[in-house]
C-alpha cells in the first residue's frame, strides 16, 4: 500500500531546467537582442525609465487621489469595516457598564440584607435604606432609558 515508486529521474531536473532547455536557442536571441539594444542606447532607455517613474507618480499622486465621491463607490467591504469596529467595541464597553451595576447592585443587596437583619433599626439604618431605594428607583428609571 505504501510502497516507494522509483523512477530513473534526475533529482536536479525541475520543470524551469528543461523548459529552457528546450527553447535555448530562442531565449539566447532574446539575451543577444536585449543586450545589444542596452549598449546601443543606454542614456535612452535610462531617461525613458525615469520618464516612466515621474509619469506614474503624476498619476497616482494627483490623477487618480481617492475623493469623498470615490469612497461611496468602494465596496461595503472597505466601508463597514469602521462600522464593524466601533459595533464591538461598543458592545464590550456595555458588557463592562452592565457587569459593573450588577456587582453594584449585589454589594448593595448585602448591606440591605445585613441592616434588615438586625433585630432594631437605628436612625441611620432607616436613612441608609431610603437611599438604598433611591439607587435602586434610579438604576430602574437608567434601565428603562437604555432600553428605549
Amino acid at each position: 500500500m505504501f510502497k516507494k515508486i522509483s523512477s530513473n529521474i534526475d533529482p536536479e531536473a525541475t520543470v524551469l531546467k528543461e523548459f529552457r532547455k528546450e527553447f535555448a536557442v530562442y531565449f539566447d536571441k532574446a539575451e543577444e537582442g536585449r543586450n545589444k539594444m542596452l549598449h546601443s542606447y543606454p542614456k535612452e532607455i535610462f531617461a525613458g525609465m525615469v520618464i516612466a517613474l515621474i509619469i506614474s507618480c503624476i498619476v497616482c499622486f494627483f490623477i487618480y487621489t481617492p475623493s469623498e465621491r470615490q469612497k461611496d463607490k468602494m465596496p461595503d467591504m472597505y466601508k463597514g469595516t469602521a462600522n464593524v469596529t466601533d459595533r464591538v467595541t461598543g458592545g464590550i464597553g456595555e458588557i463592562v457598564n452592565l457587569s459593573s451595576k450588577i456587582s453594584d447592585l449585589n454589594i448593595l443587596k448585602k448591606k440591605v440584607e445585613a441592616v434588615l437583619m438586625k433585630p432594631s433599626l437605628t436612625h441611620a439604618d432607616t436613612i441608609f435604606l431610603e437611599s438604598a431605594i433611591h439607587r435602586l428607583e434610579k438604576r430602574k428609571t437608567q434601565t428603562k432609558e437604555t432600553d428605549r
